[in-house]
């Protein structure tokens, strides 16, 4: 693979660990939402010694803030990811073979595996590998342009 295909695969992956953290806080956050929503929080005293309504109220309070810090963490990183994507599908709509786009497309805006690339372009796994090698050469073109920088 020559250098500048070579960036063009880094600059088409750029967006692949941004994708991995967002897919990991977005689990987090449905982990917190089913913590505030499987518990009803008691304020009233269940007859022990140790219960305070007061805590339980400020450690629900607690989680409340600390789920609504992680949905603004969420939204910030999925419209940045939105952004990006929206960049990268632009570059790769300036591809002239419908098979390198697509084979860009599902590679490196919907991340999909090789193999499942390959079943939706009905060729081979070697051959998709071929089409990209050839896809990357003309992405190296177009980002030449600096109209992507």
């Amino acid at each position: 693979m020559k250098n500048e295909a070579y960036r063009a695969k880094n600059w088409l992956n750029r967006n692949y660990n941004l994708s991995r953290q967002l897919e990991a806080d977005q689990r987090m956050l449905e982990i917190m939402r089913n913590r505030l929503g499987s518990g009803v929080a008691r304020y009233e005293s269940d007859g022990s010694e140790s219960h305070d309504p007061d805590r339980a109220k400020a450690r629900h309070d607690d989680a409340l803030l600390e789920y609504s810090l992680q949905m603004e963490k969420v939204e910030k990183e999925a419209k940045r990811l939105t952004e990006e994507d929206l960049k990268t599908r632009k570059a790769i709509s300036e591809l002239s073979d419908p098979t390198h786009r697509a084979v860009a497309v599902d590679r490196y805006i919907n991340r999909l595996k090789w193999d499942k690339v390959a079943a939706l372009e009905h060729r081979s796994v070697a051959q998709v590998f071929r089409d990209h090698k050839d896809m990357l050469e003309k992405m190296a073109e177009v980002l030449r342009s600096g109209k992507y920088d």
